[in-house]
């Protein structure tokens, strides 16, 4: 009795038949993605060790924020192949006038130290991403609120 063999994928020959278009080109990584979004909040927590902790951390900083009643700020995400910066946006009044970045800038994580990436599956516009902190080489969850769905 002879077994069938099941063939094997080739991921340079079988290229073409890879369906999986990227969104976004590679050059666009260099520079980087824009998002807009609302920080929800960040905070310190254990290394998580399953999906669940990571949900259960992204949840606890959302209901801890809400508690205290500290409101979402606006903020711009830019994602490149150097990390994540986060920047809080200008209002509308201050376009005219000169600033400095680096007075608005929340927080940049390199790549490297990106942990985990995560969406809500009960709230689809809202996700996370789980970074080790340089200085204390502890975990942060950082939250934020998207305006589309699409974007988280």
């Amino acid at each position: 009795m002879r077994y069938r063999q099941t063939p094997t994928y080739d991921i340079i020959t079988d290229d073409l038949y890879d369906c999986r278009i990227p969104l976004h080109n590679e050059l666009a990584y260099q520079h980087g993605i824009h998002f807009e979004a609302k920080y929800v909040g960040s905070m310190e927590i254990p290394r998580p060790g399953t999906r669940i902790e990571i949900v259960a951390a992204m949840r606890r900083v959302r209901y801890e924020f809400k508690a205290r009643g500290i409101k979402k700020r606006p903020v711009d995400i830019t994602v490149s192949v150097d990390g994540v910066k986060v920047v809080l946006q200008r209002k509308k009044k201050q376009k005219q006038q000169a600033w400095d970045e680096s007075k608005l800038i929340v927080m940049f994580h390199p790549i490297y130290r990106i942990f985990y990436v995560s969406h809500d599956s009960q709230d689809l516009q809202i996700f996370s991403y789980i970074a080790r902190d340089g200085a204390s080489n502890s975990f942060k969850c950082n939250v934020f609120k998207c305006s589309k769905k699409t974007q988280s």
